[in-house]
C-alpha cells in the first residue's frame, strides 16, 4: 500500500505524457496553406507634406520662387506665350507644306489653314499684349 500511491501518480503522469504527445503530434506537422494577398494602393499626397519645422501641413506650390518674384513670373508667362506662338507656327507651316503638295487645297484643307491662322494670329496677339504690359 505504501507504493501503490506512488505507482498510481507515474502511471497517471506516464499516460498523461502520452496522451499530449497524441494530442500534439498534428500540431508539429507542416501544412502550407495559400491564402490570398490582398495588397491595396498606397495613395500618396504630391502636392502637400508636413514640415516638422513649421509644424504644419504646408502646400510646397507656394515654395515656388516664381509664385512670389514678379520679374521671374513675367518671364515664365513670356516663355509660354512665345513656345505656345513657335507651336502654331510649326504646325502650321506642316499642314502649308502638306497641303500645298498635291497641288490642290480642298475646302477640308483651307478650313484647317484658316483655324491654323486663326490660332497664330490669336497668339501673336496674346504675346504682343502681353508685352505692351510688361
Amino acid at each position: 500500500m505504501k507504493y501503490t500511491k506512488s505507482l498510481l501518480t507515474v502511471a497517471f503522469a506516464i499516460v498523461l505524457l502520452i496522451g499530449s504527445a497524441v494530442v500534439s503530434a498534428p500540431a508539429q506537422t507542416r501544412r502550407v496553406i495559400r491564402r490570398p494577398v490582398v495588397v491595396r494602393p498606397v495613395v500618396v499626397r504630391p502636392y502637400y507634406g508636413y514640415n516638422r519645422y513649421w509644424n504644419r501641413w504646408y502646400d510646397p506650390f507656394y515654395d515656388d520662387f516664381y509664385y512670389y518674384d514678379p520679374y521671374l513670373n513675367a518671364q515664365r508667362q513670356r516663355y509660354y506665350l512665345q513656345q505656345e506662338l513657335n507651336g502654331n507656327q510649326r504646325e502650321l507651316a506642316k499642314h502649308l507644306e502638306k497641303y500645298r503638295a498635291d497641288g490642290v487645297i480642298t475646302e477640308k484643307e483651307r478650313k484647317e489653314l484658316d483655324d491654323d491662322y486663326k490660332d497664330v494670329a490669336k497668339s501673336k496677339s496674346k504675346l504682343a499684349e502681353f508685352q505692351r504690359r510688361y
